[in-house]
């Protein structure tokens, strides 16, 4: 059965569950259908919408700056198209470094317009003082930077006008999927106060209380009450939630430490709302205002800039070994087919990204007949299931290049934790009770390669101390995560596989 459809299963038992047996509640039918709205339409990476507001800002500074040039400016000239060009890119980076670009900033507001017009000051204006400075007030003079600062203005601010509403309009797409932990009168004053705020970057689409378990259905504070913490968890894990609000007392640390541990295995951004009872006495319009803003207690990992570059490294990489490895693979699969009857291809239910299985592609390394779908007996040193070429090609890991169309196919990154089968055991005992963070593995996409690889903890895991060895790097490497990191991965799996270290 196709993922999707299991996870669509696992929804439907789970309100079943809570309405209870012999029909659907009244008021339970609401908040599924709820859920079932923001189940099919996942919104759009933050990243994407702000590369597009990004653009936007690039092309207002690039017609301003033609807008400028065209004009008769005699005797001074109007500024090069390189000059143009070079403008239209550092001003979006220097908003972009002011947090400019930010999720929360591309739905509007004072500070977002602030922030913008703050770029284009500090990238105009600052290329006009240096010109001055450096005493080449011909190649950009004061003058002709004050007409471009005013000529881009107006077109920088309509575009972010422009933008936010056509965020706002389609907010399924656009907005953040958030709900809200906590059932008391904090819970109830953050609602009321977001829901007069337009410029949301986040739709709260229910509320769960952490301290009872009540049955789904009817609203809580304005939302609808989801249900339990494992409906939450189960709504996380098939792609429901990007973002959980903890609406609790400043003083309920316990309660607070305890929610973090539970979230630090899903791959969802938690922020802490602030006590709004704080902002009455400040002289504030009222908890609405600018100064409304959450703290970040954690972040999903591998997000915004830096998935961009990890895609974009995953899909070069991939392409590059691809190109590199076709005609190897096919001299493979050809000795594969003479070694032994059965298929070239050897498909395994796996564990990937957000406890969604998947099925990997390798080499057929064992006799047909012998294959071994659930990994129940790892494979060993001289284990006699194993062919002769497939004992070569695990011995140089060759038996893993298909799973550069994994890659390609969305399911894997080139480097990150390797994926394991469901139930497979270390010490006599599943990985999942071994290790009591093992689920927080899956927090990125599943690798080819990875950190636990190239410190040697690959192969079979005899000993529960090897398996947690490699729990202990594939945690530190989605802690520690960054290009550079990826790039001593792969220079050191290069390495390992020509040593053939560790490899059965």
């Amino acid at each position: 059965m196709p993922p999707e459809h299991r996870a669509g299963d696992r929804r439907l038992l789970t309100a079943v569950a809570e309405a209870g047996w012999g029909g659907l509640s009244s008021e339970a039918r609401p908040v599924i259908a709820r859920r079932d709205r923001w189940a099919k339409v996942a919104p759009l990476p933050p990243v994407l919408l702000a590369m597009a507001v990004a653009v936007l800002d690039a092309v207002g500074l690039v017609l301003a700056g033609l807008a400028v040039q065209a004009l008769p400016l005699q005797p001074a000239e109007g500024p090069a198209l390189r000059l143009i060009g070079f403008v239209a890119v550092l001003v979006p980076c220097l908003i972009a470094a002011a947090g400019g670009y930010g999720h929360a900033a591309l739905f509007g507001g004072k500070r977002a317009a602030l922030g913008a017009l703050a770029g284009l000051v500090l990238g105009i204006g600052g290329l006009g003082l240096a010109a001055v400075a450096l005493g080449a007030r011909g190649a950009f003079p004061p003058g002709l930077a004050l007409l471009w600062l005013g000529l881009a203005t107006p077109p920088l601010l309509a575009g972010r006008l422009a933008a936010a509403v056509a965020l706002r309009a389609a907010a399924e797409r656009t907005r953040q999927r958030a709900v809200v932990i906590g059932d008391g009168p904090q819970a109830a004053r953050l609602v009321a106060a977001l829901g007069a705020r337009p410029d949301r970057s986040f739709d709260l689409i229910g509320l769960v209380d952490d301290r009872r378990v009540h049955q789904a259905g009817g609203l809580r504070n304005g939302l609808p009450y989801l249900g339990s913490m494992e409906t939450l968890a189960a709504m996380i894990r098939s792609g429901e939630v990007d973002q959980v609000i903890l609406a609790l007392p400043w003083a309920a640390e316990a309660r607070l430490q305890s929610l973090l541990r539970h979230f630090a295995d899903f791959p969802v951004d938690v922020r802490l709302a602030p006590d709004l009872m704080a902002y009455r006495g400040l002289g504030t319009a009222g908890p609405e205002g600018e100064r409304l803003h959450f703290l970040r207690l954690a972040d999903r990992p591998i997000r915004g800039w830096g998935a961009v570059v990890k895609t974009i490294e995953d899909y070069g990489l991939a392409l590059l070994a691809l190109a590199v490895a076709a005609v190897p693979m096919a001299l493979i699969a050809l000795a594969v087919k003479l070694d032994s009857p059965g298929p070239v291809l050897f498909r395994q239910r796996r564990t990937g990204f957000n406890n969604q299985p998947f099925y990997v592609l390798k080499f057929r390394t064992m006799y047909h007949e012998a294959a071994d779908y659930t990994a129940a007996r790892q494979v060993s040193l001289g284990d006699k299931r194993v062919t002769r070429v497939g004992a070569i090609l695990r011995r140089t890991s060759l038996d893993e290049l298909p799973q550069i169309f994994n890659i390609l196919r969305g399911d894997m990154s080139f480097i990150g934790p390797r994926p394991h089968a469901p139930g497979t055991r270390a010490g006599g005992r599943p990985f999942e009770e071994v290790a009591a963070r093992y689920a927080a593995r899956h927090r990125v996409k599943p690798g080819l390669t990875g950190l636990a690889q190239v410190r040697g903890w690959r192969g079979p895991t005899e000993t529960e101390d090897k398996l947690l060895r490699r729990v202990e790097s594939d945690l530190e490497y989605i802690d520690t995560w960054s290009p550079w990191l990826d790039f001593t991965i792969l220079v050191r799996t290069l390495l390992a596989v020509a040593r053939m270290r560790n490899a059965f």
